[in-house]
């Protein structure tokens, strides 16, 4: 008979100290998606503050904060998993250690990235009170979590217990009005909330659309330069031919072809100059065009997220009409305040 599992305390520590062992880390959020999304919410980062990663599992966004010389610390319940990350990133100047569930320290920011969805229901107040302690009065709470996610379609089946359960370990999920519900019961009130696509697909698709603009505007440019330097080159060949031909005129005593030396060579003298303003115009729109397909990434964020605004009904929709509410593959974004 087909049952779900049903996960303890103990079962969790185990899942997620096997998965750190394994190249299913390398899938976590904080791996695909770290960088992104910490440059979404950068506002709302205090350099020369402090900052807590709860639930850090093994370090991604911790080390992305400590490489951005964010002074940060790390919580995470397993023994194995703070053992992991005092080894990998101990010594680094700005780290400020592990906390423990007994520690009475605050922070400017604390960052709740894919933990809540999943916290057990016999601790999830406790949790959830808990984190709340470790923030300062005005500081910030910074979390994410899988938008409206279906979690009995995105389960899986293990055919040797017999069991569903969800790959990757998530017990409750979230529409971004119960989330920001969810922290002003523990005294936040938000002051951030989007809807963003951090998916590893998306991130495939983006990557290859850029190596084929790439490609393609170098075929585009390459062919272009060459057209007018062939252009320019003939018209060249043509009129050195043409004073050629007038200095044997020349030898052979014919000296109104002398004139048409003169303008001849003003022409060509001419010509050089503008095939070498037109190359180097070529070669200006040539660069410009480059760094537009480079920025392209950097732009790309805009286009995967739709921001939440106080009194909207539905989110902002990008100039493509996409509305990012829609699909299980989309990350609810918040940002709340202490009061």
């Amino acid at each position: 008979m087909i049952k779900r599992i049903h996960w303890t305390p103990q079962l969790v520590n185990k899942f997620w100290d096997g998965v750190a062992q394994t190249e299913l880390d390398n899938l976590s959020f904080g791996k695909v998606a770290g960088p992104r999304f910490l440059e979404l919410i950068s506002a709302y980062l205090v350099p020369g503050g402090s900052h807590l990663d709860f639930g850090a599992g093994s370090g991604h966004v911790l080390q992305l904060l400590l490489d951005r010389g964010l002074n940060t610390a790390g919580f995470d319940p397993s023994p194995d998993r703070q053992d992991l990350l005092v080894a990998k990133i101990g010594q680094h100047e700005n780290f400020l250690g592990i906390k423990g569930v007994d520690s009475n320290e605050q922070f400017d920011v604390v960052l709740l990235m894919e933990v809540i969805e999943h916290v057990l229901d016999e601790d999830f107040h406790k949790v959830l009170q808990r984190v709340a302690n470790f923030v300062k009065p005005g500081g910030y709470l910074i979390a994410s979590t899988p938008n409206n996610e279906n979690l009995e379609s995105s389960s899986v089946y293990c055919p040797v217990s017999e069991t569903l359960f969800h790959p990757w370990q998530h017990v409750r999920s979230f529409t971004p009005d119960q989330l920001s519900d969810c922290f002003k019961n523990i005294g936040f009130s938000a002051v951030f909330v989007a809807l963003a696509d951090f998916s590893l697909d998306a991130e495939l698709i983006e990557n290859y659309k850029r190596s084929v603009a790439t490609a393609s505007l170098k075929e585009y440019s390459l062919r272009q330069l060459s057209d007018a330097i062939e252009v320019s080159v003939r018209k060249y060949h043509l009129q050195l031919k043409e004073l050629n031909r007038i200095d044997d005129l020349l030898l052979c005593g014919a000296t109104p072809g002398l004139w048409q030396k003169i303008k001849l060579r003003i022409d060509l003298l001419l010509h050089h100059q503008t095939l070498i303003t037109n190359l180097h115009s070529l070669a200006r729109d040539m660069s410009r065009r480059f760094d537009e397909v480079s920025d392209y990434t950097l732009g790309k964020l805009s286009h995967t997220m739709a921001l939440i605004t106080d009194g909207a009904d539905q989110p902002t929709q990008e100039s493509d009409g996409i509305d990012l509410r829609v699909g299980h593959e989309t990350t609810i974004v918040y940002v709340g305040k202490k009061q």
